[in-house]
């Protein structure tokens, strides 16, 4: 399998992660290389707590989708029965995720952004599960980077230790530390 990635940068620290991604009607990966698929583009949240990803009633109606079953959904203001639909995803990285199953809600519009630029989907663990997902906030300003598939473990412990060695602790830290990294 070919490794994609995106990273997405933010001009202050963001609190909300989003980009752009295509949605279109579900078809196989044979079907899209030899059919017109009709892509539309929409803004999409990220959401680590979210389990499902998520579409509104205008990506519904956008694309003309027929209710595929319902799934109870759990948020702010209680439960809810909601519709669910089939659709493919493609995220910046040209990583096409089938027939992916959404669940149609209404999210919360932002009041500081006109209505066209509000976000009509939200992606979910089970899109964020199939790869790597990293955020920071380096210089007050937020990146958020995601790879598929998962290719290696992201842990900050070790190159915060070996910061706080090199930085503050002792020579005798320092060469153990040192010595300790050269033996692998």
């Amino acid at each position: 399998m070919q490794h994609h990635a995106f990273t997405t940068r933010y001009n202050g620290q963001a609190r909300v992660l989003f980009n752009t991604v295509n949605v279109c009607l579900p078809v196989t990966p044979e079907e899209a290389q030899t059919q017109k698929v009709e892509f539309r583009e929409y803004i999409a949240i990220w959401d680590t707590g979210a389990t499902h990803s998520a579409i509104t009633k205008r990506v519904v109606d956008d694309l003309g989708l027929q209710p595929t079953g319902v799934r109870e959904t759990r948020h702010a203001g209680g439960k809810s029965s909601n519709n669910t639909y089939l659709v493919n995803i493609a995220l910046p990285n040209k990583v096409m995720v089938p027939h992916v199953r959404v669940t149609e809600v209404q999210l919360i519009p932002d009041d500081n952004v006109s209505d066209n630029k509000q976000p009509q989907l939200l992606i979910g663990m089970d899109i964020i599960g199939l790869g790597d997902f990293a955020v920071t906030n380096v210089n007050n300003k937020t990146i958020f980077s995601f790879r598929v598939p998962s290719v290696q473990e992201i842990d900050f412990i070790p190159d915060t230790q070996e910061n706080n060695i090199m930085e503050g602790g002792n020579r005798q830290q320092r060469r153990a530390f040192q010595a300790k990294k050269r033996k692998g």
